[in-house]
Parts: structure tokens; C-alpha cells; sequence
């Protein structure tokens, strides 16, 4: 953890979460005892091989599907359903999208289930929008922006919601190194200038080296927590520098150690 949050209160939380899906002999157990505590402030990002449970848990987390066992809380109020206080950026953004619906009020349109008045949908909206470099396309429809821009319009939606958390399920995976690169630093920026904190659930080591304060490492079937490392590179990063550090390149070799020799091993 960063010297700036070590003692940051606890934003999000799992205690004890089990997940099973089916029952009897069909039952499969996902995640199994697991304990997570997310501080404010932070980038934690949760990397492992698919099928271990990352979105799984994230779903739990957000209040969108609920534990088997245990407890998800926000800070210490228990999370049973959806909460304003969190905002979900999922893998497809494309799908997300309503193509009918220029990007203005792509972005404002959820707002309306939470009902805001109009003017400040669209005032928000328009605002998240220039946080995200967009103000210039509000008035075109998602098919005529390039994946990248897509995928920022939908960073934009959830920035909408002003939640002082989000959650962000392989945001950046489709798209190429270049795009990849500008959004992962655009996620940097939303957390030193708003303050946000944001779980993010990524497939690449570096991707999740360069972004966490902190990486924590999903193996094991069922799924528990076989690493958690903290990230000592400070809070102002650079695509070329930091990947360059010794540090860098020492937390990514163990980070691919710990998922070829453990993750995909029935955890002791």
C-alpha cells in the first residue's frame, strides 16, 4: 500500500464470501472463504487466468449477484442489491452502448433511473464527458467513434453516476497497445484528480503492475487469494520509465511465477 493510504479507511470489503453456483451434485463452488479489503483512494487490480473468478467477484462486490456465504460491505454498511455509491464499467462496451443514442445522452440516459432531472443529466454528462477528452463528440452516435473512444464514453457514464467508487471488468482488453495506454493512464488521472477509488479486473500482468497501488492475485479452484502485493512505485507513473524500473519488472516476473506454478493448482 502507498504511503498515502496506508491508513485510508476500508471503501469496500468482502468478508468470508463464498460464491456456489447449482446445488447437489451439480453444485460448483467459484470463490471459497475469501477476504478482501479495498481502501479509499486506491487502484487495486485483481489478475488472474479466466475462470478463477475475477468478474465473479466483482459482480459480488458491486451488489449485482450476492455471496452464498459471507458478507460484502460498503465501508461498514452491508452491500444486499446495487448501491449509488458504485459505478460499473464492464468488458463490453460496445454492447453498452446504445447506437440509436448520440453520445450525450448515451452517457446521461441511466441517470434517469436514479430521477435526476433532466437538465442535470444532461449537465453531467456533459461534464464527464470533458473529463474524458469527449466534449468535442456529444453529438455523435457511438458506430462513428473508434473502440477506444467508446470505451471512454462508457468510463464517462459511470463517471456520470459521481460514485466514489468503480469497478472496471478487462475495460481495456480489445483494444490496441496504443488506445490501451492512453486509458490506463486517463484511469490514473480520474483517481489523482477525483479522488476515486477503483477496482479493476485485468488479464495482464503489466497492465496490472503499472496501474494497482496494489495487485492481488486470484488462484486455486475454488478460487481464494494466493498473493497480494503492494506496488512501490509511487503515484506518478509514466508508460515508459516505470515499465523500465527494476521494481517493475521484479513484481511482474512474480506476479507470472505465482500464476504459472499456483493458480491453475487446487489451492492447499
Amino acid at each position: 500500500m502507498t504511503p498515502e493510504t496506508i491508513t485510508a479507511p476500508i471503501a469496500l470489503s468482502a468478508s468470508h464470501v463464498s460464491k456456489a453456483f447449482g446445488t447437489g451434485a451439480e453444485k460448483v463452488v467459484i470463490i471459497e472463504d475469501l477476504n478482501l479489503d479495498v481502501r479509499a483512494g486506491d487502484v487495486t487490480c485483481l489478475v488472474g487466468p479466466s475462470g478463477v473468478g475475477k468478474t465473479t467477484l466483482l459482480r459480488l462486490l458491486s451488489g449485482l449477484a450476492a455471496p452464498t456465504s459471507g458478507q460484502v460491505s460498503l465501508g461498514e454498511t452491508p452491500i444486499t442489491g446495487a448501491v449509488e455509491e458504485i459505478a460499473v464499467v464492464f468488458q463490453d462496451y460496445r454492447g453498452s452502448l446504445m447506437p440509436w443514442m448520440r453520445v450525450l445522452q448515451n452517457v446521461a440516459f441511466p441517470l434517469e433511473g436514479r430521477g435526476i432531472a433532466k437538465a442535470e443529466r444532461l449537465e453531467r454528462a456533459a461534464r464527464a464527458l470533458d473529463v474524458v477528452g469527449l466534449a468535442d463528440s456529444a453529438n455523435r452516435y457511438p458506430w462513428q467513434l473508434s473502440g477506444g473512444m467508446q470505451q471512454r464514453v462508457a468510463i464517462a457514464r459511470a463517471l456520470a453516476y459521481e460514485s466514489p467508487i468503480m469497478l472496471m471488468d478487462e475495460p481495456f482488453g480489445s483494444l490496441d497497445a496504443q488506445t490501451r495506454f492512453e486509458l490506463e493512464d486517463l484511469v490514473l488521472r480520474l483517481r489523482r484528480d477525483m479522488g476515486i477509488t477503483i477496482l479493476l479486473v485485468t488479464h495482464d500482468i503489466d497492465e496490472a503492475v503499472y496501474l494497482g497501488d496494489r495487485v492481488v492475485v486470484f488462484g486455486g479452484r475454488p478460487s481464494q487469494i494466493v498473493d497480494d502485493i503492494t506496488v512501490p512505485l509511487g503515484r506518478e507513473r509514466n508508460q515508459l520509465t516505470t515499465r523500465a524500473e527494476p521494481t517493475f519488472i521484479e513484481l511482474r516476473t512474480r506476479i507470472l511465477d505465482e500464476i504459472q506454478r499456483r493458480v491453475l493448482k487446487p489451492t492447499p
